[in-house]
């Protein structure tokens, strides 16, 4: 399976594989990367901005050239302020990425009310040349009714009955936007499709055209 498949699969698993809850760790510009790296070198910390990453980061390819058609980095664009209006626990923050070089790139977060445990959301970068070609590429998917965010084109699908996500184009990359239910029994796809929008319509100022 190529870079793109392994994409799509893994976008389809990030809502499930969000775990509870962790301190946030701002951390310097680099940090050492651990043991079991034998150059003993330092990692990348920041966006292409200079701000931190909100963990530490040890995986030397998580950009890569695979991801890096947009500058744009999710896990620093989610601020306090937007996770405070879509109802997200910034502190809950993790990387999507689970091995390094991967293709994806970004953050999964918990919502923070104790009575919505079963949500998460997430959303990632990689580099595809547009949203016909990511429909192209994903056919299997249940492509809804694209929406208008900001005069830009959104792309709107399900994985199945408790996950929906956004697509969007940034520059040489798309930007997935994904909130999943893992509870029983599930809301309605249109609610879990809203958030997922949402999500999009929070953060797409930040995300080059």
């Amino acid at each position: 399976m190529g870079n793109r498949g392994w994409f799509a699969a893994l976008v389809a698993l990030a809502a499930l594989t969000a775990s509870c809850s962790q301190p946030r760790d701002l951390t310097p510009e680099s940090a050492p990367v651990d043991s079991t790296n034998p150059t003993g070198s330092y990692v990348r910390q920041t966006d292409s901005d200079g701000l931190p990453l909100p963990f530490v980061n040890r995986m030397p390819k998580r950009w890569n050239s695979s991801n890096d058609g947009s500058p744009y980095e999710p896990c620093t664009a989610m601020d306090q302020g937007t996770a405070a209006e879509l109802g997200l626990d910034l502190n809950s923050v993790k990387d999507a990425a689970k091995v390094d070089g991967q293709t994806l790139r970004g953050c999964e977060w918990r919502y923070i009310d104790a009575e919505e445990w079963s949500w998460s959301a997430y959303q990632m970068v990689a580099d595809y040349d547009g949203l016909a070609d990511y429909k192209s590429l994903n056919p299997t998917f249940n492509w809804l009714e694209n929406q208008e965010v900001d005069t830009r084109s959104v792309g709107v699908a399900s994985l199945n009955s408790g996950q929906c996500f956004t697509y969007v184009q940034s520059l040489d990359s798309g930007v997935v936007t994904g909130v999943g239910y893992a509870g029983l029994p599930k809301p309605p796809l249109t609610e879990i499709c809203q958030r997922a929008i949402d999500l999009t319509e929070a953060t797409i100022d930040k995300i080059p055209e």
